[in-house]
């Protein structure tokens, strides 16, 4: 954990007075927090596409995929 303010510094890409004040653990615990937060937002965005994509003819399905995301 001793890096963890690094790994917190480096991830925000903004060195910040209160960054700097953080001990170890609190640092690994926003950290950690930010991980699930960022993994959270795939996920709803993964559902939100696939939500958005069902609204589609089952036929044009897979080709709006594929010109939206490639193959």
């Amino acid at each position: 954990m001793a890096d963890a303010r690094q790994q917190l510094l480096a991830e925000l890409h903004e060195p910040s007075g209160v960054l700097t004040a953080l001990d170890d653990k609190q640092a690994g615990d926003l950290l950690r927090l930010l991980h699930r937060r960022a993994a959270a937002e795939r996920a709803a965005l993964d559902t939100a596409i696939t939500a958005a994509l069902s609204a589609l003819p089952r036929l044009v399905r897979i080709p709006a995929r594929a010109v939206l995301f490639g193959k």
